[in-house]
């Protein structure tokens, strides 16, 4: 009879790159789609995917908790992949963004 255990080992850069930052909380969740947009920028931690990328962004929809994941290489791709996933969205369901809220961390900053 096989050893079946229940306890998998984890991936250690899978545990590393978990993002630590703590997630934007609305008080109330909002009651229709697009209505607030939640954003985060997180590193791999040193760990380049196949295609050199370093970095990741996550855009949540409060209301649905529809999640999109986008892979960067830098800082500086942020807002065009903002304006990617909104132009995808608002086309798909015929719909605008009202807010983005972010970590404020500096990654829609204008240089």
């Amino acid at each position: 009879m096989h050893n079946v255990t229940t306890d998998l080992d984890k991936c250690e850069i899978c545990a590393e790159s978990k993002s630590t930052k703590k997630s934007c909380k609305s008080v109330q969740r909002e009651s229709e789609l697009f209505e607030l947009i939640h954003s985060a920028l997180g590193d791999l931690k040193n760990n380049l995917t196949r295609g050199g990328k370093r970095l990741y962004i996550t855009f949540i929809d409060d209301c649905s908790k529809y999640t999109v994941v986008y892979l960067l290489r830098s800082k500086d791709g942020v807002f065009e992949m903002f304006l990617k996933y909104k132009s995808e969205v608002e086309n798909q369901l015929n719909k605008k963004i009202k807010r983005l809220r972010s970590d404020r961390d500096g990654e829609y900053k204008l240089k």
